[in-house]
């Protein structure tokens, strides 16, 4: 009953925020009101989130309080985030988890011998964590002119998305084992549900996300 009254408290908030920036983008100019429709489409994703974190959390013994916290902590912080930043820095952003998730992944199968986390995530090792580090300081420094960026503060926020990226993947696999579940949905065929998709970028967008609004 308890998780129930926070699932409805979370979507709530969700909710009410995607209708106040939608009004807010009322009279805007063209690209400022495409920064709002970001922001509305990382409403849908966190709500999609929370329903699916709701499911799995139904199954786990303890611990739920503590993922709920961490989830609406990093979800009202990247709705923040994703509302104050330029859409081409959100997109920036997303990018290089993106990179950081397909250079992981690949450089993983293809090398991987040392286990990184075997009681969280055993699929992943540190060949992967470093084939997507050197992947997204790659891609974050080619394409820092999305977010306006230097070299050196392009390397520093790359760096930064894989470590939060990392954090935010173990911390949704680490749910999964204690719920005893493989995917969290099937809402995103072949890839599973929206927090297997996106669970890196949520805590990346709150962190990192803070980072780039500083550097602005």
């Amino acid at each position: 009953m308890m998780i129930f009254r926070i699932l409805v408290f979370t979507l709530t908030g969700f909710a009410i925020g995607a209708v106040m920036m939608g009004l807010g983008s009322r009279g805007l100019p063209s690209a400022a009101v495409r920064g709002r429709w970001v922001t509305l489409l990382v409403v849908f994703i966190l709500a999609a989130g929370a329903v699916e974190l709701y499911r799995a959390a139904r199954l786990m013994r303890s611990g739920t309080a503590l993922f709920w916290l961490v989830y609406i902590v990093a979800g009202l912080l990247l709705l923040r985030n994703v509302w104050l930043l330029p859409a081409a820095s959100v997109a920036y952003l997303y990018l290089l988890i993106a990179v950081y998730d397909g250079f992981s992944q690949v450089t993983g199968q293809l090398f991987g011998r040392h286990p990184l986390a075997p009681r969280i995530s055993p699929g992943k090792s540190v060949e992967g964590l470093l084939g997507g580090l050197a992947g997204v300081l790659i891609v974050s420094v080619v394409l820092r002119s999305l977010a306006g960026l230097a070299v050196p503060a392009s390397l520093a926020v790359g760096t930064a998305t894989a470590i939060a990226g990392l954090g935010g993947d173990l911390a949704a696999s680490w749910v999964k084992r204690l719920s005893g579940i493989k995917d969290y949905s099937n809402a995103l065929p072949g890839h599973g549900g929206f927090l297997d998709r996106f669970d890196s970028f949520i805590l990346a967008g709150a962190l990192v996300g803070g980072g780039l609004l500083a550097l602005a």
